[in-house]
């Protein structure tokens, strides 16, 4: 793996046809504040929390139910919104693949990809501090797609990617 790991929430409509992450109007976002912070998308490993689209609409609470609902142990993914068991391999795959690539930096993007790494998902609190995670040094900042739809959150994404970009340099926390 590379020595940057960006993690994003799940498949777009663009996403589910092409099977990959941030290849729709997110991911164009994602590469214009990359290339502007300095940093190569190429050598970078992408991936998701969930690689599915959420159904019938495109809301990561449709993964979701009441505690009463679930049997696993992870923390409420939003306030009172607990993934289903069925999803649960999903985010366990994504602790696999942090843990066989040990990238030097990890950019959380977004509130559920926060909450997995993290177990935290309020993105708005934690973005930009670096911090530690049983998979190594984590980045927080806003998803692409909440950009689109908040033009205003672009400037300091972007920041935190430049950060990035220098912490990325070293894998331990400074």
């Amino acid at each position: 793996m590379s020595s940057i790991c960006i993690v994003g929430e799940a498949w777009g409509a663009e996403e589910e046809k092409a099977r990959l992450p941030f290849v729709g109007p997110a991911g164009w976002c994602l590469n214009k504040m990359l290339e502007e912070a300095g940093i190569e998308r190429q050598r970078c490993y992408i991936t998701n929390v969930f690689n599915l689209r959420p159904k019938p609409t495109n809301d990561i609470s449709n993964l979701c139910g009441k505690r009463a609902d679930v049997t696993n142990n992870l923390p409420p993914l939003r306030n009172g919104e607990y993934l289903h068991d069925e999803y649960v391999p999903e985010v366990e795959r994504l602790w696999e693949e942090l843990r066989a690539g040990s990238p030097n930096l990890i950019i959380a993007m977004g509130g559920t990809a926060s909450w997995a790494i993290l177990g935290d998902s309020r993105i708005s609190k934690i973005r930009g501090a670096i911090a530690e995670s049983r998979f190594g040094k984590v980045l927080p900042t806003y998803h692409p797609a909440a950009i689109l739809r908040q033009w205003d959150l672009r400037h300091v994404t972007v920041l935190d990617l430049m950060k990035a970009k220098r912490e990325a340099e070293f894998p331990e926390v400074r």
